[in-house]
């Protein structure tokens, strides 16, 4: 089996497209998703706002370009998925560095888990958005959410959403990438539409100065840095293995640094948008915006985003609509991609794709049942893997490309290949790749000790959540080392 052989859906894209600029907007296509709207306003809401915005710049910095350029490295000059990629690129550590693309995959799969029920939520509010439900005189946008959200209806959306992502990724049905990405430029000119709108409501001012003004108090608190980088990483796709199957299918003159670049400046502008639309209208329409942005919770762009709509008068309903197909076509979208990444090393232990598909994803819609039915566990999968387990990869990332590999030798790889880099590498980007081996972990040993983990996620309410994560963590982890030796080993001696 070739080991050039990443998501089909990624391959199908970019092989139909032959220029960097289609390249570029297909990656833009597969990140922006749930993670812009829903899981951005909600952590920057909750994490100090202004102070959350400054981390994000941060950590896009230093962490966010120099990581996805990383990726795609080890794609494009490793010429492999998730378990090929790192393993063809490490000159030391094989194995492991096999298990860091591994390790990226399985935390693609444990989002996966959770995802397909955000996914079901932009689906069901799409429905309602076309069928005008937002504009009924009696509408209440906390109570319909609270009527859907971790509900019975909520797992059967999402149900349905899970079985659509196991056909397309089964049977390859073609034209989804195709159609996203001719969503993705209609879904960001409606968010700049609403964030001007948002803006020119009386007491919206108030919510800008707390989402654009950073304050000492927040910015001295782990949890705003460790929320900050987990949703850079969470929105822009890196450490989820997808960057690393798109560098995989790159020609050898598309440039990784372009992509890379386009792909954190065009999902920061889209998820900064969305942010502005949504937290400012909670300040234009409470007069406890604190008290709310808490009790909506995980929903709160749900209960939101209708309340917006509504004041947009007779242009409100077609708004809504065609906001949500689009808001749903791009979450969809990313849903396949994360995937067709989670069984891709089902794939390369030898398995066929319908078979992978429909493994994974009956798996993956099993453990995130309880994710569809309460909100703790959503918030708990999306602490362990969306924030523990995506910095985890960063780590791998920036150990194969600068360790396991010299980082020199890995830039001057990119630069051998007739480009002219819109980015010119040089010992800087040495120098941040081999500094994410360290930074992460001291944030989040920062964050274990005097943040929130210790107070609710480590040792305190939620203990009985972690120990069995833990174990299952430790446990799959050792089982993933073994099929990876094992797989690695069949191949060598059938050469």
């Amino acid at each position: 089996m070739s080991s050039r052989s990443p998501s089909s859906l990624i391959a199908r894209t970019i092989e139909k497209t032959w220029s960097s600029f289609a390249l570029l907007m297909a990656a833009v296509g597969w990140s922006v998703g749930a993670g812009n709207y829903w899981r951005f306003s909600w952590r920057a809401a909750n994490y100090g706002g202004g102070s959350f915005l400054l981390t994000y710049l941060i950590w896009l910095i230093i962490t966010a370009f120099p990581l996805a350029v990383a990726e795609y490295a080890i794609g494009k000059l490793g010429q492999g998925g998730p378990l090929h990629g790192p393993y063809n690129l490490a000159e030391r550590s094989k194995k492991l560095a096999a298990f860091g693309g591994m390790w990226m995959a399985w935390a693609d799969f444990m989002i996966m888990c959770y995802y397909w029920v955000v996914t079901g939520w932009i689906f069901y509010y799409m429905l309602h958005a076309i069928a005008g439900t937002f504009f009924a005189p009696d509408f209440d946008a906390s109570a319909f959410w609270k009527s859907f959200g971790f509900t019975p209806a909520s797992l059967g959306v999402g149900a349905l959403m899970m079985f659509l992502s196991i056909l397309v990724t089964a049977f390859g049905i073609k034209g989804i990438g195709q159609v996203a990405r001719f969503m993705f430029p209609l879904l960001f000119i409606f968010t700049v539409g609403l964030a001007i709108f948002t803006l020119t409501l009386p007491g919206a001012e108030k919510g800008l100065e707390f989402y654009m003004i950073p304050r000492a108090e927040a910015l001295l608190d782990p949890a705003t840095w460790m929320q900050s980088l987990s949703q850079v990483i969470w929105s822009i796709g890196i450490a989820w293995g997808f960057l690393i199957c798109a560098g995989a299918w790159m020609r050898r003159n598309d440039d990784p640094t372009l992509t890379a670049f386009g792909n954190v400046v065009n999902d920061t502008a889209v998820a900064w948008m969305a942010g502005t639309a949504i937290i400012p209208l909670i300040f234009a329409i409470s007069a406890t915006p604190h008290e709310d942005i808490k009790a909506a919770g995980t929903g709160l762009a749900f209960v939101v985003l209708p309340q917006l709509f509504r004041k947009m008068g007779a242009a409100g309903h077609a708004y809504a609509a065609l906001f949500f197909i689009a808001f749903w076509f791009a979450a969809f979208t990313s849903l396949i991609t994360i995937h067709e990444v989670a069984l891709r090393p089902l794939k390369d232990l030898g398995l066929k794709t319908p078979y992978a598909a429909v493994i994974t994803g009956v798996l993956a819609f099993v453990c995130g049942i309880p994710t569809a039915l309460s909100g703790d566990w959503l918030d708990y999968y999306d602490t362990v893997w969306g924030v523990v387990g995506l910095s985890i990869g960063l780590v791998f990332i920036a150990l194969i490309t600068s360790y396991f590999t010299d980082a020199a030798r890995v830039r001057q790889g990119l630069m051998d290949m007739d480009i002219k880099p819109f980015v010119r590498l040089g010992k800087w980007w040495d120098y941040l790749v081999k500094v994410n081996i360290v930074v992460p972990i001291l944030f989040f040993v920062w964050w274990i000790v005097y943040g929130e983990w210790i107070q609710g996620w480590g040792l305190g309410l939620h203990t009985y959540y972690t120990f069995p994560g833990m174990v299952i963590l430790i446990i799959g982890g050792i089982i993933m080392y073994y099929l990876i030796s094992k797989s690695i080993e069949a191949q060598t001696r059938g050469r």
